[in-house]
């Protein structure tokens, strides 16, 4: 009895990815989705990445009492920042 189950279950995984496969348009609009999403996730990291390289740079300025690096983790913070209003403001416009 169990195998039976095993082999209908089986059977209808495999006409389900015959049935979304062979729809090639819904193929096509998960992939163009797929990519837009990995896309956005990557500017988010890499203004995360910014912000949290210029809040070190902050600390070491700190710590060191080093003007110089505390100028520049406040314009790595910045730029970080900036990068994630720019791609918000895409975001609200794209939605």
């Amino acid at each position: 009895m169990k195998n039976v189950l095993l082999g209908l279950s089986l059977a209808a995984n495999v006409a389900l990815g015959y049935v979304v496969l062979k729809d090639t348009d819904a193929l096509e609009d998960l992939t163009e989705k797929f990519d837009e999403l990995s896309g956005k996730a990557a500017e988010k990291f890499d203004s995360f990445t910014d912000e949290a390289e210029g809040k070190a740079k902050q600390i070491e300025g700190a710590l060191t009492d080093d003007p110089k690096a505390k100028l520049e983790g406040d314009l790595e913070s910045g730029k970080g920042a900036v990068k994630e209003k720019v791609q918000d403001a895409k975001d609200a416009l794209t939605d």
